[in-house]
């Protein structure tokens, strides 16, 4: 546990001005978490081991979604591109079956509009949307945690995560929730209260969508954490899981409500 918080609390030392600050910093930090999430979407692939060729391609993908592309969702025709180019390979690698491309698609992508619609909420939106999201999923991890440390009796999902408990997923939506719509009332973010208080609830369920999503990963490849990068926290993607999920559906829902209060 002392090791968990050292660690939690150098990657707020680190991460937050770069986030405040924006511009370089922040694409520096995005560009890291893009490699370090992209090596351990890759290296816990086994029998067989992911081609080695398959690094600069994920990499070209996400790097190009994340930076070159400027628009707030990846146009689908970058993402057909990519299926295209991975089934293209999948005639001629003896390593990628239907499953294993099926797995190299959807994680690149997952972490290629995640990463994507941080940069683009950050530039089009400003530091207080990042916060506003960080608030509900971090909130979420935090009350579902301590709810389910004290309140915890009804499994989950006991397939994907034996820990997690009903009354800690309850307990993790009311505090994400009551988190994020507090900081949002006070810096009257241009957001309708009634739809900011829908947005904050919604992010708190895809908060835990999207770790479960993620652990289901790992249960397939039979591996506890995506690298040991982080100590106390495993890899970049078992700690960034959920705020890159996140992420993606914050943009759609912005989208989706601009269309509405046009």
């Amino acid at each position: 546990m002392k090791t968990r918080i050292i660690t939690g609390i150098v990657l707020v030392l680190v991460i937050l001005p770069c986030v405040i600050i924006g511009q370089i910093p922040f694409q520096v930090l995005l560009a890291l978490v893009a490699a370090a999430g992209i090596f351990e979407m890759l290296s816990i692939c086994d029998r067989p081991k992911a081609n080695i060729y398959l690094y600069p391609l994920v990499g070209i993908f996400v790097y190009y979604s994340l930076f070159l592309d400027q628009s707030l969702m990846i146009p689908t025709e970058i993402i057909v591109l990519y299926l295209i180019v991975l089934l293209a390979c999948s005639m001629f690698d003896d390593g990628m079956n239907f499953l294993r491309l099926c797995y190299y698609f959807t994680a690149g992508v997952l972490i290629a509009m995640g990463l994507h619609m941080l940069y683009q909420l950050r530039l089009t939106y400003g530091f207080s949307y990042i916060l506003l999201l960080a608030l509900a999923t971090f909130g979420t991890d935090t009350g579902a945690y301590f709810s389910g440390m004290m309140f915890g009796k009804h499994k989950l999902n006991p397939r994907l995560s034996p820990k997690k408990t009903i009354e800690g997923s309850i307990g993790g939506m009311l505090l994400g929730t009551v988190l994020s719509v507090a900081y949002g009332a006070y810096i009257h973010i241009e957001i309708p209260f009634i739809y900011l208080i829908g947005i904050c609830f919604i992010l708190t369920i895809t908060s835990q969508i999207g770790d479960l999503t993620f652990s289901s990963i790992k249960r397939v490849f039979e591996v506890k954490d995506y690298s040991q990068l982080l100590p106390g926290h495993g890899g970049v993607l078992d700690r960034f899981d959920s705020i890159l999920f996140n992420a993606m559906v914050f943009g759609i829902l912005l989208r989706f409500l601009a269309m509405v209060v046009m």
